[in-house]
């Protein structure tokens, strides 16, 4: 037993001794400690956050016992450690800290020294071997004189407001040879590439550890680098690098971290980097021109703990043999283009991390490997969210083993029945299996078996939860954050009196209805949705006039009544399609955080409060459309106002558009259709140039639009809609000159991307949707591509010739010029608009003959030309000769096929009345419409589909996908949660 002791002893000895080598602590010396008293009252710092400051007292005779303090034998303060202390002032003022001479090491790291310098007198610390000034908050330049503490072997100025100017890098490092670690996050340097690799090169030999992150360095690397025989951790993400990635990389023979993720890097990786067998951690994310493959070979990087690819263009197989990587820790290979089945990681006993999210490949027959996944014994992180998954997750054995902390496998392909091995993972903290098809009956009971279970998220599957009999004192859940069961066929609220941590609650897109329970408004929620229900009223008594509110959504429900009182920091509110009435309360302007106030498709009325329209200049989406509000727009829209989107559409609002609306330079989306607004062309629209939609239609605007001519911008104009008022004059060339946004798009993934505004912090994306009008057939659009472009300048009294500038608008869509005036041919131009989808011309003055082009039109999915004066024979093709007689009629000298005229002056009885000019509220028949084959068939599913609930989103997207000839989503809007 002694020998034993003794044994322990020893080895005790040697453990701790490493350790206190280095401080050896004698009584502090009063010279010193008066210095350290002085240091402290000079600082300004919170006591209530303080650990060690606070602790400092003069009354103790020995301050190298002080907490962050560390002495040599002598008493000599050697080592200050006051990071994170709350120090927000005083460090410019304290002479005494730089007259601790013997101080070796000095760590301010994580303070609050906003709009402070680095103190110059940092110099007379000569004896500094290493400084932490990280994430302080320091300001300014970066003096000159710390480039005089020659001693030093590390150095850390990263995550603060600072730049190297005058000194620059050079003039910084170039008398630091013993520098070993360099930390430079976020320091603006403005360097190229090359120019730090020479700098470096020749100051640092001794350099291990390169961090300069968010430096400004553009450019490609230096093989000079090389010259740096030390160097082992490399770390350079987010520089413009703009290159691709240097090969001679793989020639650092101590290499142990390689981090160049959003470098703008491209081209194939050298997979000779793949290897290096010194390698722990390698990031690449972000760079989504760079390609290349996983090499068999990967097996021999057995120290790699980190490997993160995400947003790359890797493709290939997964190799198998990443099995035999036994010491990673984080494996991140998320929007790539990788194909085949996941492998068997079955000798992956410390996998703390695996991600495949994302992947445009299949990765098939996956379902196996899952369950081999999930039972791995060191496992505590697996998401395959977004990774084109399928098939069935089988029960997998020792769930209860298991540590797994999270599990996300959410917008996948995944079906069957949710298998009761995964709630028997008893330390899940995070569970997210959203949007996929898995099916069947959940008992919520079954949430008993993840005790820790902090996040849940079972949204948009085929599932049915079943939360009868559950109560206050038996409800199954644990303390939660977050608890999202959208799409659920929840039939009640489950009860979550019990609930104390509930940060978020989604149950929207249910069959709830009766009442909102008082007790939902007790919780400190962040986001509350209850959207798309069936609920009527509030239960009364009810208080919701409190400080957590962020999100409240209760849209798409039959809430009756007034607006309800609202509390003071809620920064989105929509009450959008129930049914309130009233006006709207004066008490809404005193919300002065709302930023998303939707309260359209309601029956309000009266006057619209002024002081709402003054708050508005803070809001981002501002919607009242659908109602019946009456009065004027106020002409008070202040400068710098930040709204993106405007809709008072279809109301009784009079007067005119309001000039200050100029000021609001983001603004995107602009509706007041359907009002009875009387005015000119509201000219200073010209001066917003991020416009996507504009809608003046149905009101009383009179006039031409000449002033439209001069310094056009609209850059983004994808939306135009002026019909049925009173505009006149010719349609000029230069109305669509710079319609940019109509045109070839340069920026492909403008093809996958939605109107959207996002509700920055709550990963909420507020959609915007506009209507859009079909011979009198209003189609409601939820969901707007930014590749939607639309022109209905339809019922006016525009005259003269079609421009032919309009066949430059490439991506156009929609075209309507019917009820007007307008005369000459129809222009061979619109043959190029090989995107249109809907053409109509009808009741005009048009002559000529129909252009041979249109025949090329093969996404033509509707076209009326009936009732002007063209005539000649109707051109062949497959895409004309699909629509019936009603879409060439009224035209006395147009004949063959459809008509039943022929050429040689056959004629057949057909009706040749002449249509009223404003049908705006006529339904569409036989009579004008005509859908066939192709795609006419399929864009009459669409148009029926746009009339139908929004359940139906997601089938309309794919199929305007399809008519617009795209391909695929891309994965930044599938990562995207359902938006409002």
């Amino acid at each position: 037993m002694k020998i034993f002791l003794l044994q322990v002893s020893f080895i005790t000895i040697l453990l701790v001794f490493p350790i206190s080598c280095n401080y050896i602590s004698g009584q502090c010396l009063d010279d010193q400690k008066a210095l350290l008293i002085k240091f402290k009252n000079n600082l300004t710092f919170d006591s209530s956050w303080s650990k060690k400051l606070v602790r400092w007292d003069e009354d103790s005779t020995d301050c190298c016992l002080w907490p962050g303090v560390s002495c040599d034998e002598e008493g000599h303060v050697l080592a200050l450690e006051l990071d994170d202390e709350a120090i927000h002032g005083g460090i410019e003022n304290s002479s005494s800290l730089f007259h601790l001479r013997y101080l070796e090491k000095l760590n301010l790291a994580h303070n609050g020294l906003y709009y402070v310098p680095i103190p110059t007198e940092i110099y007379k610390l000569a004896n500094l071997t290493y400084l932490n000034l990280s994430s302080a908050s320091f300001d300014g330049q970066i003096p000159m004189e710390l480039s005089r503490l020659t001693k030093l072997e590390i150095l850390d100025l990263s995550g603060g407001i600072l730049k190297l100017e005058r000194p620059d890098l050079k003039t910084l490092i170039g008398k630091l040879a013993n520098l070993r670690e360099l930390y430079l996050d976020e320091v603006n340097v403005s360097l190229k590439g090359s120019e730090l690799c020479s700098v470096l090169s020749s100051s640092l030999p001794q350099l291990r550890v390169l961090s300069m992150r968010v430096c400004q360095i553009s450019g490609p690397l230096d093989p000079i680098l090389l010259n740096l025989r030390f160097l082992s951790v490399i770390r350079l993400d987010a520089n413009n690098l703009s290159t691709m990635v240097p090969d001679f990389l793989a020639n650092f023979t101590k290499l142990k971290t390689l981090s160049i993720s959003w470098c703008n890097l491209f081209g194939p990786f050298p997979s000779k980097i793949f290897k290096v067998p010194t390698l722990q951690e390698l990031d690449l994310s972000g760079n989504e021109n760079l390609n290349g493959l996983l090499p068999n070979s990967i097996a021999n990087l057995v120290n790699l703990t980190r490997l993160v690819l995400n947003g790359c263009n890797f493709s290939g197989p997964i190799p198998s043999t990443m099995g035999k990587l036994t010491n990673l820790v984080s494996l991140v290979l998320s929007n790539n283009s990788f194909t085949g089945s996941i492998p068997l990681f079955h000798k992956a006993n410390k996998l703390n991390l695996i991600e495949l999210s994302y992947n445009n490949g299949p990765l098939s027959s996956a379902q196996t490997q899952l369950a081999v996944l999930l039972s791995l014994p060191s496992l505590q992180y697996l998401s395959f969210y977004n990774s084109h998954l399928s098939g069935v997750i089988h029960e997998f054995p020792n769930a209860s083993s298991s540590v797994l902390e999270t599990l996300d496998l959410s917008y996948n392909h995944l079906n069957g029945s949710i298998p009761r091995s995964l709630f028997k993972l008893n330390r899940l903290s995070y569970l997210s299996l959203s949007s996929n098809s898995f099916s069947g009956t959940i008992n919520i009971e079954a949430v008993k078996g993840l005790p820790r279970l902090s996040g849940l998220d079972l949204s948009y599957n085929n599932l049915r939860i079943d939360v009868q009999g559950s109560n206050s004192t038996s409800f199954p859940f644990p303390q939660m954050s977050e608890l999202r069961l959208a799409s659920c066929q929840l039939q009640k609220f489950p009860d979550l009196k019990n609930q104390s941590n509930m940060n978020v609650l989604d149950l929207s897109d249910n069959n709830i209805s009766g009442q909102v329970p008082s007790w939902i408004w007790s919780f400190g929620l962040s986001v509350l949705n209850l959207s798309c229900n069936f609920l009527e009223s509030l239960e009364e008594p009810y208080n919701i006039s409190i400080d957590y509110w962020s999100v409240i959504d209760l849209h798409n429900n039959r809430i009756k009544g007034d607006i309800p009182i609202l509390p003071t920091y809620l920064n989105y509110f929509s009450i959008a399609n129930n049914k309130l009435t009233g006006s709207i309360p004066s008490s809404i302007c005193n919300l002065d955080l709302l930023m998303f106030l939707d309260m359209s498709d309601n029956s309000l009325n009266n006057k619209i409060p002024p002081c709402l329209f003054q708050k508005a200049n803070s809001f981002i989406v501002f919607k009242l459309g659908r109602n019946k509000l009456s009065g004027i727009i106020p002409d008070t829209f202040f400068p710098n106002c930040t709204l993106k989107t405007l809709d008072l559409s279809s109301n009784n609002l009079e007067g005119k558009v309001p000039r200050s609306l100029e000021r609001c330079a983001f603004l995107e989306v602009l509706d007041i259709g359907t009002n009875k607004i009387r005015d000119t062309y509201p000219c200073m629209l010209k001066k917003l140039p991020s416009l996507h939609v504009l809608i003046l239609r149905s009101n009383k605007f009179y006039g031409d639009l000449q002033c439209h001519i001069a310094n056009q911008a609209w850059p983004k104009l994808q939306i135009v809609d002026i019909a049925s008022n009173n505009f006149s004059g010719a349609l000029l060339p230069q109305y669509f000159s710079s319609w940019e946004g109509m045109m070839k798009s340069s920026n492909p993934e403008l093809q996958h991307q939605y109107l959207q505004v996002e509700f920055i912090g709550f990963g909420i994306y507020y959609r915007n949707r506009v209507t859009l009008t079909l011979k009198g057939q209003a189609m409601e659009i939820e969901n707007i591509l930014e590749v939607f472009t639309s022109i209905d300048f339809s019922c006016n009294n525009f005259q003269g010739e079609i421009p032919e500038v309009l066949g430059d608008l490439k991506l156009l869509y929609l075209l309507n010029f019917s009820h007007n005036a307008l005369t000459g041919r129809i222009p061979k131009a619109l043959g190029k608009l090989t995107q249109l989808g809907s053409l109509d011309l009808s009741v005009n003055k048009l002559s000529g003959r129909i252009p041979d082009e249109l025949a090329g039109l093969t996404f033509l999915a509707f076209l009326n030309l009936s009732f002007n004066q063209l005539s000649g024979t109707i051109p062949r093709g497959n895409q004309l000769q699909t629509f019936s007689a009603n879409s060439f009629e009224g035209n006395s000298g147009l004949c063959d096929f459809p008509l039943k005229k022929t050429c040689s002056g056959t004629t057949a009885t057909g009706s040749s009345q002449f249509p009223s000019r404003h049908s705006e509220h006529e339904t569409v028949d036989g009579k004008y419409i005509s859908f066939a084959l192709g795609s006419s068939v399929a864009f009459g599913i669409v148009t029926w589909l746009l009339l139908l609930s929004q359940k139906y989103n997601e089938l309309i997207d794919r199929l305007l996908f399809r008519i617009l000839g795209q391909q695929k989503k891309s994965g930044r809007n599938k990562n995207q949660r359902r938006s409002r």
